[in-house]
């Protein structure tokens, strides 16, 4: 028999947990309807009850052998597990209903873990280099704490059994609920980003209650749209969310009791001693990239000596910093993970491939040409740049067009100096333009039959077995999802209209708009593939034109336009990982809720105690290193943003990126009709939001970081292909245990080397720097006094 069905006929208890743990509260009711799978003997599943069992075997159950790592074709609502084999692989197709994780255990801890870390990132979030401990940090960490708590706490129980004092065994559920709290809350809200570069760059100060509504509305507004859209992001099926995986694998290693003595492909060590033996290599070796031999991370070997690192065309060629990175080797994980939304490990290789295309076309092969042609006198720019510059080959310094009050003075403008934007940044640009475009229409061709179909019978296209076990609990309605849309957009008017924003009601209502336009085809892209197409671009251009010169505008524009949209993903993904783990949906809902409710609190008063305590804060030359660099950016960008019409309108000298919002609309039905004449041909694969959204991450991300990610994809891939049932049963685990190394790894060496002031000062650690590559040296150099470019530029 498989672990829950004898998990269920031994420990089945009289009483179960209130209306949000399941529907059922009498014993006999339970008996009667709870679904058990039997993976290994599904037909023949005997009873685990008297009263009986739900087999379906009647329904001619289709048997889905745990060894076939091919997609399964046939009615998913009569499969014993989930048609995909990377979902097989890692996500039991059984469930424990009368596991009990409503109790004072579950919410205290989850509080706990939510409160410090959103407090030590928002505190660190301000520091550059800055620092974020991954929600991996906590899923290890809570653990232990969990497992020692229900040890050592005695079994005092209340008649209230919320207040028991030891609830049980420490289960994946409650460990799971934890998690994903963390995994929501964690990162620092953008909102905090945006309310830094109001306060302490553009002298806007509108007090707590300002700030925390702007927290709270731009996260649970997202919340609200994630809820009811449900149906088409999370209880598809062919919405695997990919990177939910990793989690659960790495839950099912920590959590099961399932003997693995099968000897694969000579392999015969547990998933859980396996994780530990690369868990522990993982942390030990980031050790030497991370802090004692640099170089190692950033491997341009080719110009550590004295006659190639001053050459400008070897730098171009072999740098990994500002070239294009043509020998693709790192000895350090988060070069690989630096490169593209998702774990290399989750993320399918299809997609690798697509996005990779689009890197080597338009920045190995295309960005060269123009480069070295001196396109838009890009020789006088860096190649790879996070930077935009003036005239004189210096950043562009935004304070000398801006007036007391912070509105764009365009005579200061005229006075002062054209902008001039890297190549890094334009050919991403250009590629986002296409991506948001095109996006709708691949939505429309591939999912506009489906999309139809759910939104008359959310049950269309069948439901897998992962969606029946969970009918068995209380879903929390849309109602409750619509409610709180409602009382957060709602707030939201009050945040922008109370204060002295400069923000338009009526530009609130375009920027909502546009987050809702794009949610469901935005999470069915990132559903199914790892990725999405960023809006913080977009939204910036569309309010630079609606709202010109107005920097604060701008940034409350962008915050509604695409904070929304992405932290409502972030929740649908954490929806779907519930599912997998089969927490109760309305437990859930509370829980995410009420933890992010609090971290909102966490983040601004943590920030604001920064502001008031820290002597220099968000100045350059603080000697602390709390700069507000993220701050910094988004103040820089809303200037920048706030000038669209000197810069891409007709005439101007980039307008011809624009026209990749035309390519966008078409090439989509280009891949549809090669999509549908050989869906089997690598070409019937070429999928035209990911091509275009792929490199979105350049800059500060560069084409190093994409060529070491898809060697790295290959290589799973084909260990994979060459030892299907080894994949099957280590990969997920692999990413996992590699993943949190380097994040525990990660914190130790800066919070216990780098903070306190310790550094390594030798050969190994300085040869990578010394090059034209690192230093964004640009191909000219101008004399002292001179500038290049237009004349005129308004």
């Amino acid at each position: 028999m498989s672990r829950l069905s004898q998990q269920v006929a031994n420990s089945i208890t009289s009483t179960t947990s209130d209306d949000l743990d399941a529907r059922q509260t009498d014993e006999e009711q339970l008996k009667s309807t709870i679904f058990v799978y039997d993976s290994e003997n599904y037909s023949s599943a005997e009873p685990q009850f008297k009263s009986g069992v739900k087999t379906n075997v009647a329904e001619k159950t289709i048997e889905v052998d745990e060894d076939d790592f091919s997609f399964i074709e046939g009615d998913i609502s009569l499969m014993n597990n989930s048609p995909y084999p990377e979902v097989r692989e890692v996500v039991p197709n059984t469930d424990d209903p009368t596991i009990q994780i409503n109790h004072w255990r579950t919410w205290t801890l989850t509080t706990i873990f939510v409160v410090v870390f959103a407090g030590v990132n928002q505190f660190f979030s301000l520091r550059y280099p800055s620092l974020t401990i991954n929600f991996l940090v906590a899923q290890v960490v809570a653990y232990p704490v969990g497992k020692f708590l229900a040890r050592v706490l005695p079994d005092i129980r209340f008649k209230n059994s919320w207040f028991n004092l030891n609830p049980g065994p420490y289960t994946i559920k409650e460990h799971g609920i934890l998690t994903i709290c963390v995994a929501l809350t964690s990162s620092t809200a953008y909102a905090m980003n945006i309310l830094i570069a109001q306060t302490n760059f553009l002298d806007r100060d509108f007090g707590a209650g300002y700030q925390i509504l702007l927290v709270w509305t731009t996260q649970c507004l997202g919340y609200g749209l994630a809820g009811v859209s449900r149906r088409f992001l999370v209880d598809s099926p062919a919405m695997i969310w990919p990177q939910t995986l990793i989690s659960v694998s790495m839950f099912e290693t920590l959590h099961s009791s399932k003997l693995e003595n099968a000897v694969i492909n000579g392999w015969k060590i547990s998933r859980y001693y396996f994780f530990l033996a690369v868990f522990a290599i993982s942390f030990v070796w980031y050790w030497f990239p991370g802090f004692l031999w640099t170089g190692l991370s950033y491997f341009n070997f080719v110009l550590w000596s004295s006659e190639t690192r001053n050459n400008f065309v070897v730098n171009f060629i072999f740098g990994v910093s500002g070239g294009i990175g043509a020998i693709p080797i790192t000895f350090d994980y988060t070069q690989i993970s630096q490169a593209m939304t998702g774990s290399v490990f989750a993320t399918p290789f299809w997609v690798v491939a697509n996005t990779y295309a689009s890197v080597f076309i338009f920045f190995i092969f295309l960005l060269p040409i123009l480069y070295f042609t001196n396109t838009w006198d890009s020789k006088y720019l860096p190649v790879i740049s996070t930077s935009t510059f003036d005239n004189k080959q210096q950043k562009y310094n935004v304070t000398r067009i801006l007036q007391p009050d912070f509105i764009i003075d365009r005579q200061k403008y005229r006075e002062y100096s054209p902008l001039f934007i890297p190549f890094s940044y334009l050919l991403s640009y250009a590629l986002n333009f296409a991506a948001v475009i095109g996006i709708f229409i691949h939505t429309y061709l591939y999912h506009g039959k489906e999309i139809y179909g759910k939104l008359k019978d959310a049950r269309h296209g069948g439901e897998d077995i992962h969606k029946r076990l969970m009918n068995q609990y209380t879903e929390a309605p849309d109602w409750w999802y619509l409610v709180l849309l409602l009382i957060t957009l709602a707030l939201s008017f009050v945040t922008v209209c109370n204060w002295d924003t400069g923000f338009p009601a009526w530009g609130l209502v375009i920027a909502i708009l546009i987050s809702v336009l794009n949610f469901v085809p935005q999470g069915l892209l990132e559903g199914m593939t790892n990725q999405h197409v960023g809006l913080n671009i977009i939204t910036e251009l569309v309010c630079g034109y609606m709202l010109p010169y107005r920097p604060l505008a701008n940034v409350l524009f962008k915050v509604y336009g695409f904070i929304v949209m992405r932290q409502g993903l972030e929740l649908s993904r954490d929806l779907k990982l519930g599912r997998y783990l089969k927490i109760a949906p309305r437990l859930l809902f509370f829980m995410q809720i009420w933890s992010t409710l609090i971290a909102g609190l966490v983040n601004v008063g943590i920030q604001e105690w920064m502001r008031h305590n820290i002597k220099g804060i968000c100045l350059t030359s603080q000697p602390d290193g709390f700069i507000c660099a993220n701050g910094r950016t988004i103040f820089n960008a809303s200037i920048i943003w706030s000038l669209p019409k000197y810069l891409f309108s007709p005439g101007q000298r980039y307008n011809a990126i624009m026209y990749f919002f035309l390519i966008g609309a078409f090439a989509p039905f280009f891949t549809y009709a090669l999509h549908k004449k050989w869906p089997h041909r690598w070409f019937g694969k070429i999928n035209a939001p990911v091509f275009f959204t792929g490199p979105g991450n350049i800059p500060p991300s560069t084409p190093y970081n994409y060529s070491v990610y898809f060697v790295a994809s290959a290589i799973l891939t084909t260990i994979k292909n060459k030892w299907p049932r080894w994949h099957g049963k280590y990969n997920f685990v692999m990413g996992a245990a590699v993943e949190t190394g380097v994040a525990l790894a990660v914190v130790l060496i800066f919070l216990c080397v780098q903070f306190p002031g310790g550094a390594l000062e030798w050969w190994g650690n300085t040869v990578w720097k010394d090059t034209l590559d690192v230093k964004g040296t640009p191909f000219y150099t101008l004399p002292e006094g001179e500038t290049f470019g237009p004349d005129k530029w308004w």
